[in-house]
């Protein structure tokens, strides 16, 4: 049975429906939960996408904003029909399943550990959002310019704007597919990466502040403690421009980036080029992701953690 075949069986007199992300989420999160939210209202099947923190400004564009239900983090009501979007795993998401709930788990992360009553998950696909176009396509379900805007983010995002190597042909292929749909390039562009907050440089300055190059070693690394954050207000500022900076340094295979986000919790974030497995470093601190683009969240002094996860990621580099 296909994809689709199997998601509409589960979901067969389903009249509302819960849409999960993932903590902080990102453009293919973000893109293939609001694209999924519209095709299930064109379905005649309610949708509403549960965020616990306001939508990221860089996203404020995206259609379909209708659908989302601001709520804070917590147990949800027992019996939900719940469809969780680009989660590896249930512990990133911030609502916890209610009691007898049906989960449809969508996601191409490698490390996703099937926790969905149906799990509807392909590593290789380039994003969710793939994953989701190729569903759409089986169900013969009408792609709109809105739907369209949403899936390409989700796909350009997640693939580096097509420059990582998890695009496909079938990846560009989607994407060309998207752009016949409407998608307006120029605005997409504009609004991804032309309009990013000035935090991030204030963020970046201080990560370049902080950068380790460990001798001998393929690795480049930077960290931002809590008091720092703290102090510059820079929270919640995305570190995505700071790890892309770091990543391209030539010579170098492994990026990562250390950010306190509280006292002694660390988020690891950790970026390769061509050949370390990031995941199965990030896996053995409790974590995952992809073999090109991984984390995970560890407790305790940063500078143990920095200089615990940069040994053991020599490891990995090609370098011994």
């Amino acid at each position: 049975m296909s994809n689709w075949k199997n998601f509409i069986s589960v979901l067969k007199d389903t009249v509302n429906t819960v849409v999960l992300v993932h903590e902080k989420p990102d453009g293919d999160c973000l893109g293939s939960a609001l694209a999924l939210c519209q095709a299930l209202d064109n379905m005649k099947i309610k949708p509403v996408l549960l965020l616990p923190e306001k939508l990221p400004s860089l996203y404020s564009f995206l259609p379909g904003q209708q659908y989302i239900d601001y709520r804070p983090a917590g147990k949800l009501d027992e019996g939900l029909m719940t469809i969780a979007v680009d989660c590896a795993e249930p512990q990133r998401i911030p609502y916890e399943f209610g009691k007898n709930s049906v989960i449809i788990n969508i996601d191409h992360h490698i490390s996703n550990t099937n926790f969905g009553h149906l799990n509807i998950v392909d590593p290789e696909a380039a994003a969710t959002s793939e994953l989701l176009y190729r569903m759409f396509e089986e169900g013969d379900i009408e792609i709109t310019r809105d739907m369209a805007t949403c899936m390409y983010v989700a796909l350009s995002t997640d693939t580096g704007s097509f420059s990582y190597s998890n695009t496909t042909s079938e990846t560009l292929k989607t994407a060309g597919e998207l752009l016949s749909l409407g998608v307006d390039i120029v605005q997409v562009r504009s609004k991804i990466h032309e309009n990013r907050p000035f935090k991030e440089l204030l963020l970046a300055k201080l990560g370049l502040n902080n950068i380790i190059k460990p001798p001998n070693k393929k690795i480049i690394a930077s960290f931002l403690s809590y008091e720092d954050l703290k102090k510059h207000d820079l929270l919640t500022a995305d570190t995505d421009g700071l790890m892309g900076m770091i990543r391209a340094t030539e010579g170098v295979e492994i990026a990562v980036l250390f950010k306190e986000v509280e006292p002694e919790t660390v988020k690891v974030s950790l970026r390769s080029k061509s050949y370390a497995d990031v995941n199965e470093l990030a896996c053995g601190y409790g974590g995952g992701g992809h073999s090109r683009a991984a984390g995970c969240t560890l407790k305790g002094n940063l500078n143990k953690i920095v200089e615990e996860v940069l040994e053991k990621a020599g490891k990995y580099d090609g370098s011994v």
